[in-house]
């Protein structure tokens, strides 16, 4: 069974970060896994008015429909509150625990090693807590002592986010299909116009090689010893 393995610490983080790529490798893989850390309730952007119980379920059904589209066998939530994301030993065993069960051969995840801090939402707490535990499970993954059951070892990283990319995916034919599936969020998003803006101007054009692209920096994960 050949599975990709997708991390996000809230939902949309996905969409806006990998989904194209997704879309043209998925082929080749029997299953893509979603695993959300948290419940997002705290990043609405409409009816504010609402409960978090309210927000929490509008938020996950908006993620279960954006996957849905995508072809996602498993959407996982680990249920953790919003913005308050903590680096712990128990959520580092709940990720290898992940990684041994799905057995992935790539990981996406965001970039640990980016800490540039020149935006206030791309480095929110909870992306850089996920980004780190993810990163350190992966090497705890593989490792045939420090947690029980079988190890797993990934073959490649793809870490999103990065602000030192070493490769390109071209999503110029998946651009309208990327957009249709951040617009499942609704939520987040009270003028669609402008994210649309914002991803065709900004974040898919890291590189002047295609019209739009995502930006991973891959790490592939020899095992020499």
């Amino acid at each position: 069974m050949s599975t990709i393995l997708c991390f996000a610490a809230h939902p949309d983080d996905l969409e806006f970060s990998c989904t194209g790529t997704l879309k043209k490798i998925k082929r080749d893989y029997n299953q893509i896994i979603y695993v959300i850390a948290t419940n997002g309730e705290n990043g609405f952007k409409i009816n504010l008015s609402l409960s978090p119980e309210e927000r929490i379920r509008i938020r996950k059904s908006e993620q279960k429909d954006a996957a849905k589209k995508l072809g996602v066998n498993e959407v996982i939530f680990l249920e953790y509150q919003d913005g308050f994301l903590e680096y712990s030993m128990s959520l580092r065993e709940r990720m290898v625990n992940l990684i041994k069960r799905y057995k992935p051969q790539i990981i996406f995840s965001f970039d640990p090693a980016n800490k540039s801090f020149t935006n206030l939402n791309l480095f929110h707490r909870d992306h850089r807590v996920l980004a780190e535990v993810v990163f350190d499970a992966c090497f705890a993954a593989k490792n045939m002592y420090m947690y029980p059951g079988t190890p797993h070892r990934i073959e490649k990283l793809y870490l999103f986010a990065s602000d030192k990319p070493n490769y390109f995916e071209d999503i110029t034919d998946q651009i309208d299909f990327k957009l249709e599936l951040l617009a499942c969020h609704k939520s987040q998003f009270p003028d669609f116009r402008k994210v649309e803006s914002f991803i065709k101007n900004e974040v898919s054009k890291q590189t002047e090689r295609y019209t739009y692209s995502e930006a991973f920096r891959v790490i592939e994960v020899r095992q020499i010893t």
